[in-house]
């Protein structure tokens, strides 16, 4: 047995190695360990949106409502300008 590793990706219930030209050959009995994923990594993102539950179609309806009732005209104010007095500064 070789210590070797390959890594690989779970489709349709099958692991799936990613490199082509392994040595493993039909039949081989392998470990499978899965591989922690860095959180926010596309990887993570894609597994997250994957497992999640599917919404109503209504529920986006009323979101996109709610969006719109909410929305407000753009302002010209600047409002990050320097007020008098105050404790930041340059």
């Amino acid at each position: 047995m070789t210590n070797e590793a390959y890594r690989g990706v779970v489709r349709g219930g099958m692991v799936v190695l990613l490199e082509a030209d392994t040595p493993l050959t039909e039949g081989t009995e392998v470990l499978v360990t899965p591989v922690a994923r860095t959180p926010g990594s596309a990887e993570a993102v894609l597994a997250a949106v994957a497992t999640s539950p599917p919404v109503p179609v209504e529920w986006v309806d009323e979101l996109e409502q709610l969006i719109a009732q909410g929305r407000r005209l753009p302002t010209r104010k600047n409002p990050f300008l320097d007020e008098p007095g105050s404790q930041e500064g340059p």
